[in-house]
């Protein structure tokens, strides 16, 4: 009896999923790998951070030293 309970909640168990997708409009999204440009694009967006807050570092002890 209890093998019959489980199949019958894992053949309900994506039904309802897909019950509350339609209903609230969204869309449950599973986990996507980013790929190897979209890495590629985080790396130099960090580096651009940190070049620029050594830059205006940078700058305000220069002018803090004249």
């Amino acid at each position: 009896m209890n093998n019959n309970n489980n199949a019958v909640i894992q053949t309900t168990k994506p039904n309802f999923l897909h019950m509350i997708e339609d209903s609230s409009g969204l869309k449950i999204k599973k986990k996507e790998k980013s790929t190897p440009q979209q890495k590629l694009a985080a790396r130099r967006a960090i580096e651009q951070h940190f070049e620029k807050k050594r830059l205006k570092s940078d700058i305000e002890d220069y002018w803090f030293d004249s």
